[in-house]
């Protein structure tokens, strides 16, 4: 069985992604989870915390991720290909990047977390950078910002027209030859 923190971290992530960081509340996930208000308060004094936690998970869960990806994926084509159909699957399940998500509302959240984002945007830019300077590009880190702002704002457009291969067909120019 699940502990009741991480249970909250779950849930809110998913409320995050599909209805944004200001779209719930902790009442919300007390009534989803089955606990009292003041369990979920006991986890995360308050909304920041919650918001400084699920930044710093998901920077670990991504950083586990690409590594798993960098061991099992032989060429940099194919990990950001298979980075596109992940970030494809949340557009399948009416989801949005959750650290896009909070960046959208970045002036709600707490000047940790925006600098936590911050770390977590550059970070994913230095990895996506890795595999274009493994495909020999002139400008990996330029290329990768493009890249990832392409992503992030293709997935803005596919979510809205619910068509996943918006964000494949924003992408893929970046991987073919």
């Amino acid at each position: 069985m699940t502990d009741t923190r991480t249970r909250i971290l779950n849930l809110a992530e998913g409320l995050t992604q599909t209805h944004g960081f200001n779209g719930f509340s902790y009442l919300d996930l007390a009534n989803e989870i089955g606990v009292k208000h003041s369990s979920i308060h006991y986890h995360f004094k308050s909304k920041a915390d919650l918001a400084l936690a699920l930044v710093t998970r998901i920077q670990e869960n991504h950083t586990s991720a690409f590594a798993d990806l960098d061991a099992a994926v032989d060429t940099p084509q194919e990990r950001l290909r298979s980075l596109i159909e992940f970030f494809q699957g949340y557009v399948r399940e009416n989801k949005f990047c959750m650290c896009g998500m909070m960046s959208a509302e970045l002036r709600s959240v707490s000047d940790q977390v925006r600098n936590e984002l911050v770390v977590y945007f550059t970070d994913f830019q230095s990895r996506i950078a890795k595999q274009f300077s493994e495909m020999g590009h002139d400008d990996p880190q330029g290329t990768a910002l493009r890249f990832l702002s392409a992503l992030e704002g293709s997935l803005l457009l596919a979510r809205l027209r619910n068509d996943p291969d918006i964000v494949s067909n924003a992408l893929n120019p970046f991987v073919s030859p």
